[in-house]
């Protein structure tokens, strides 16, 4: 009897002892089984954003699937619902314009009472261009003859709604008040166009963009308005986060001239309180997958390492991205460091 009791007396600390193992083995290797979800906020499915975000998330998964990353995209009204999203930790990254990022850090403009100081950049991406649609049979030859038309200006809250505004303000002196503004998707803006609906519309995004792509092959016979060296200086003086850019001709189906335009750099943005060793893998993968990703969508060929940061306004790098480009031997400007 006493022996059996021995016995049972070994076998409960055997049993204790290799619970403590299996739990001491679980925690030591809670890292690399932990799911790290990102999930990457862009724009319409029309635009830039949305493909691109697709292949970032497609790359994470691909690469980083076995460190724990589960990326995954979700379309939105753009920019300014991207930095809102991410303030309120609805995501843990976004697609803005360089231009909408400064304001939401510092609280100006839309963000007047809505401050994000807590967003940071990740990394340029490429330039935003406006492209101003418009039917052939419109009458519309610059932005002045936009007055009294049905325009899309934008999905509402987007960087495209804002730089319309902006950029109709500035340039025509004219406000949305003046024309007859809808709140579309591109690709909802390009179908509208087809059936009449609409003169035109303003499709901001890297180059080419799909919507406009779509439009310019369709039956509908359109045009690209230019901005003139005036234009542009009228609207650089008060915004001059602004660049000058080109279509160029053939990059759609019927544009047999280059156009001249305006754009402002597209980022990457997260909010500062993501893990730095995640967003540093993230940026690294990037810069480091740089032939297969660049081949997927033709504004992909501008996210090179050397461009990173250039064309940043002021608001802080993400610490993660910060180290990957300090590894890199890219010298980083006081201002796009934290204080």
């Amino acid at each position: 009897m006493k022996k059996k009791v021995i016995s049972i007396f070994m076998i409960i600390l055997l049993v204790l002892s290799l619970g403590a193992c299996g739990q001491e083995s679980t925690e030591s290797g809670s890292s690399s089984n932990e799911k790290q979800f990102v999930t990457v906020v862009t724009g319409s499915t029309g635009g830039t954003y949305y493909p691109v975000g697709t292949i970032f998330s497609t790359l994470w998964n691909e690469k980083l699937g076995d460190k724990g990353v589960v990326a995954s995209v979700q379309s939105s009204g753009g920019s300014v619902e991207n930095l809102n999203m991410l303030k309120d930790q609805e995501a843990e990254l976004g697609i803005a314009m360089a231009n909408l990022t400064l304001f939401a850090y510092k609280g100006e403009g839309k963000f007047k009472d809505n401050k994000f100081e807590n967003v940071r950049f990740v990394t340029a991406l490429w330039p935003d261009v406006t492209q101003m649609v418009v039917a052939e049979d419109s009458n519309i030859n610059s932005l002045s003859d936009l007055k009294g038309k049905r325009f899309n200006v934008g999905g509402a809250g987007s960087g495209t709604e804002y730089s319309t505004n902006l950029i109709l303000e500035n340039v025509a002196d004219m406000t949305f008040n003046d024309i007859e503004p809808e709140h579309l998707g591109y690709f909802e803006a390009s179908s509208a166009m087809q059936n009449g609906q609409l003169a035109g519309m303003n499709a901001e995004g890297g180059l080419p963009t799909s919507a406009v792509s779509e439009i310019f092959a369709s039956k509908t016979k359109v045009k690209m308005l230019e901005f003139s060296d005036a234009d542009y200086n009228k609207l650089h003086d008060v915004a001059p986060y602004y660049g000058q850019f080109t279509v160029p001709a053939g990059l759609y189906s019927n544009l047999d001239k280059d156009i001249k335009t305006v754009g402002i750099k597209s980022t990457l943005i997260a909010s500062a309180d993501l893990d730095e060793d995640l967003v540093y893998e993230l940026v690294k993968n990037i810069y480091e997958n740089y032939d297969e990703i660049s081949s997927s969508h033709k504004a992909l060929e501008f996210v090179k390492l050397e461009e990173a940061i250039k064309g940043l306004p002021p608001v802080p790098l993400h610490k993660g991205a910060v180290k990957y480009f300090k590894e890199k031997g890219i010298e980083i400007p006081k201002e796009l460091l934290e204080e």
